[in-house]
């Protein structure tokens, strides 16, 4: 978080001593926030401030839900985001534990106020400040925190409409917000101080929504008798070391994307040979999208950045052929073919890190990583398999291998969810599912 109401100095709780183990220590939190007299939770509401009825909840709700996000946010300075957001897994799993359908209910209220937060990160000294009686008054972040929060809490009677009248509620809880701070502050500085983080000690995690390569492959082999087993064994260690190669990959390509796109904008004349001058700013954007497409994750933004500077090279490359008819259609004639390929052998996770450089996909796992996409995806991949023709001895080895591996498993007694589906369009009957 760029904006942090807990960078002035607060008073601490030294009272008390903290546990050192992740595990240990959230579930301490945990026994704070469901408790009903425990601090930081039980002062939520400022000193003489009190709400109607029908707003109390919405309150004491926001308030509590900020605190502990809070939490997650000191432990993210600390340690990191990708381990933050290990721990806050971590905790909506042991919160569903110990009071069912409490950790969905945390988790969305932990969105919820990112969600706020970063709206209010967004706006400008300017923003925050009005006339009063000629002077320049600059009202307080914590204001535009209660604000946004009984605009857009979807339990809030002020919600979906912007004109409607807070009735001094926002001021109200901007109080709260603020005392919230300070409270939370006092108990969480020497709380986090004392954490180590160790993925090690947590039980269980959740997977990605959009998993980057590493992470993806771990997800294959959990639990998945398609493969040996010990690779069924899966930590939330190997996880979080698989969400940093995954993010260092991608910090990788943005890094490469930032120095070439500098370099092509310090352009400011085409050199006499331009055409392979142009060519090799395109195939070098071209592989920095197909490292993003491997690797995978929730890379969009990455994607639009690639594109946008394609976009101008593709541009410039046409100003200067836009008299020549021929060298404009053979130009727009490569460019579909290069779309088609890059279709067929990117449009499917499994083809791509099959084609990566490195080792993604171990080689004895891949029929196994294979066989563990949808029916849908594989289709994907045997059609992009057959495009290429260096890839069909591929596609008829990983045939072979499928129909050995579940016949062995089948002998064993294992049941596999849509095998022979796989299996037949494997052999070459793409789209002849059964229902």
């Amino acid at each position: 978080m760029a904006w942090k109401l807990w960078k002035t100095e607060k008073r601490y709780d030294e009272t008390r001593s903290w546990p050192s183990g992740t595990h240990e220590s959230l579930k301490q939190l945990l026994d704070m926030y469901l408790g009903s007299d425990s601090p930081p939770f039980a002062n939520w509401a400022a000193p003489g401030i009190t709400f109607a009825p029908e707003v109390e909840t919405l309150a004491r709700n926001g308030v509590r839900g900020y605190q502990l996000a809070l939490w997650l946010w000191l432990f993210a300075e600390k340690h990191g985001t990708i381990a933050a957001k290990m721990v806050r897994e971590s905790l909506c799993l042991l919160a569903d534990a110990m009071q069912p359908s409490s950790g969905d209910k945390i988790d969305s209220l932990l969105d919820l106020e990112n969600r706020l937060a970063h709206s209010v990160e967004d706006l400008s000294a300017q923003q925050r400040t009005f006339r009063l009686e000629g002077l320049s008054v600059e009202l307080p972040m914590e204001f535009f925190l209660a604000t946004a929060f009984l605009r857009l809490a979807p339990d809030s009677p002020y919600a979906g409409n912007e004109g409607t009248d807070l009735q001094g509620n926002d001021f109200k809880l901007a109080d709260c917000f603020q005392h919230a701070t300070e409270e939370g502050l006092a108990v969480f500085r020497p709380m986090i101080d004392a954490v180590d983080f160790d993925a090690k000690s947590l039980p269980n995690w959740r997977w990605s929504a959009h998993p980057g390569a590493a992470e993806r492959h771990l997800q294959r082999r959990h639990k998945n008798p398609l493969f040996a087993l010990h690779r069924q064994m899966v930590t939330a260690h190997e996880v979080y070391e698989a969400r940093l190669a995954d993010a260092r990959a991608i910090e990788d390509i943005r890094t490469e994307l930032n120095e070439t796109s500098r370099s092509f904008s310090e352009t400011t004349e085409l050199p006499l040979n331009w055409q392979p001058f142009l060519e090799g700013y395109r195939d070098h954007v071209d592989r920095l999208d197909e490292r993003r497409l491997v690797v995978g994750g929730q890379s969009t933004p990455l994607g639009n950045a690639i594109a946008a500077l394609r976009a101008d090279i593709l541009a410039t490359w046409r100003a200067s052929i836009h008299k020549n008819r021929h060298s404009l259609a053979t130009l727009e004639q490569e460019e579909a073919k290069r779309a088609e390929r890059r279709t067929l052998l990117y449009g499917c996770e499994w083809t791509a890190q099959l084609l990566s450089h490195g080792s993604l996909i171990p080689a004895e796992e891949v029929v196994p990583a294979l066989l563990s996409e949808p029916p849908s995806e594989l289709e994907k991949v045997v059609t992009g398999l057959r495009g290429e023709p260096r890839l069909h001895e591929t596609l008829a080895q990983c045939c072979a291998t499928a129909h050995r591996l579940v016949n062995e498993l089948r002998a064993a007694g294992h049941q596999l969810p849509d095998i022979d589906d796989k299996l037949r369009i494997l052999d070459g009957a793409p789209g002849q599912l059964r229902v």
